[in-house]
């Protein structure tokens, strides 16, 4: 048989085998999610994108999980844990669980997992998170032990934060190829990946614990708001995030579907190159910076253009996050003294600013409220000339590498730890990539709320680092964001206070 014919067999076979996926699907058993944005990998550790993390919980498992009604941390892919001494943890694995290939989940995995988290070498995003993890014993097939540099008590939040991944993987396919193959033991699989289109999930029915209601996941990336919402009240879409304020009657008026909102575990803010990441630029000198937080009616916004959605804060410190300081008072919008702050600084006629954004995956209505921000700027002398970005990759990869300054906007979510570390470690640490504001005095209360274990102690700590963080005006605080999601009359599911959707466990919608 020639080369050309044997071709031509093998393309009409596959076109014959890749709707037989599809076509097993129906609508009574599949969830079909929107998100805006595609993910750039499958590998969790590897990626800040929020959308990679949420889709890395249905298929991977973590060693903790948190309990979303009770918020307390209970068991998962570990059974139990202990304190050996102050930097010893011993960790008990669940026994029977498998990989999707079929390779058992042990202690080798745990190891396997964490080593290569922890290895400056593969530069991956998680590694910040477990920076005190100095090493990973295997004491037998099911029980592991983590040294730490010292005492650590966020450990018990962090496993809860890093997926577990297969040793045989990790060994054998390596970095690259866990990018877009994902070999969890978690409730789904995956069996295909349409780039920039969708994703298509099917249920593990070897999972060790509760069984998703639905067989099959499509996750559909629809960048559009108003076609999100358009498929949501046709049928073409079940779960939708991000859903603007000014649109949530049109939803909740369809007849097909609702809006579901909840304070969420992400703060948002205007970062401003306090560091000079990205050059020099007017943001270095703290003048301006008070400045800038002193023009901008933040109060006004959440309640004529979010509808009340949103909790202001002082600092970028979320207020369900551990250590909030609620007796820390937002700047309050002061025009006159912004502008005597500007001209002491230099810039008595103001200046014009670079402000870089992007699209609006989790926090709803941004542009209006990006609108409304530079509207109030300008009152003070600050011309921000507004950039979009509309790929969430490219801008998160530009944030990362330093190229996003002088000034741009910026959420994070806490990657479901529930303490103010997980904000200030990442986001304004000295030299993480994350981070563009540097201050050695932060960078000492950090490590030090991350050594003490009394939590009154850390409490202290982190109202230091707090009221550091207003005085200096390290970035723009805009507010912790308040979810809203919108969902089909067809399932039931609640927005979560972590943003983390979790479509095992949406249940149909009982008549």
């Amino acid at each position: 048989m020639n080369r050309r014919i044997l071709s031509g067999l093998m393309v009409l076979a596959l076109a014959f085998a890749l709707p037989t996926a599809a076509s097993a699907q129906t609508k009574d058993d599949t969830i079909v999610y929107g998100l805006q944005s595609d993910v750039d990998s499958w590998d969790p550790p590897n990626s800040v994108l929020r959308e990679a993390i949420i889709l890395g919980y249905h298929v991977f498992d973590h060693l903790a999980v948190r309990d979303l009604k009770t918020g307390r941390v209970g068991p998962n892919l570990a059974t139990s844990w202990k304190t050996v001494d102050d930097t010893t943890w011993e960790v008990a694995l669940r026994k029977g669980v498998k990989f999707h290939d079929g390779h058992p989940f042990t202690a080798a995995s745990v190891k396997a997992t964490f080593d290569r988290v922890l290895n400056p070498e593969n530069k991956l995003t998680a590694r910040g998170n477990h920076a005190k993890i100095k090493s990973v014993e295997v004491v037998d097939d099911h029980t592991v032990r983590f040294k730490t540099d010292g005492p650590y008590p966020l450990f018990v939040e962090r496993m809860t934060a890093q997926v577990m991944q297969s040793d045989k993987v990790i060994k054998e396919k390596g970095h690259q190829w866990m990018q877009e193959n994902p070999i969890g033991t978690g409730p789904y699989k995956l069996v295909r990946w349409d780039r920039k289109q969708e994703h298509l999930l099917v249920r593990n029915d070897d999972y060790w614990g509760s069984k998703p209601a639905f067989k099959h996941v499509r996750v559909r990336i629809i960048p559009e708001t108003a076609t999100q919402i358009a498929e949501l009240i046709s049928g073409g879409v079940d779960v939708i995030k991000a859903v603007p304020p000014d649109q949530m009657d049109v939803v909740n008026k369809s007849g097909q579907a609702r809006t579901s909102t909840s304070p969420i575990l992400r703060t948002a803010m205007l970062q401003l190159d306090q560091a000079a990441r990205s050059g020099p630029n007017p943001f270095t000198d703290r003048r301006v910076r008070q400045a800038a937080n002193m023009a901008a009616d933040m109060d006004a916004i959440i309640k004529h253009v979010l509808n009340g959605l949103g909790d202001r804060t002082a600092t970028a410190v979320n207020p369900m996050a551990f250590g909030f300081d609620p007796s820390i008072k937002p700047y309050k919008q002061d025009l006159a003294q912004a502008k005597k702050l500007l001209a002491d600084a230099g810039y008595p006629n103001g200046f014009e600013v670079r402000f870089r954004t992007g699209l609006a995956i989790v926090e709803p209505g941004i542009q209006q409220t990006n609108d409304a921000i530079v509207a109030d700027l300008a009152k003070a002398g600050i011309v921000a000339k507004q950039n979009l970005i509309g790929d969430v990759g490219p801008y998160v990869a530009q944030v990362k590498e330093g190229k996003a300054g002088p000034m741009f906007n910026w959420s994070w979510g806490y990657y479901s730890v529930f303490d103010a570390d997980a904000i200030l470690y990442d986001v304004l640490k000295c030299g993480e990539s994350y981070s563009y504001y540097c201050n050695k005095a932060l960078d000492d209360l950090i490590h030090a709320g991350r050594s003490t274990l009394d939590p009154k102690k850390r409490s202290e700590i982190y109202v230091k680092a707090q009221k550091l963080l207003f005085d200096d005006a390290a970035y723009i605080y805009k507010w912790g964001l308040r979810g809203v999601w919108g969902i089909s009359n067809r399932i039931e599911y609640a927005a979560p206070r972590d943003e983390i959707d979790r479509m095992f466990i949406v249940t149909p919608r009982k008549k």
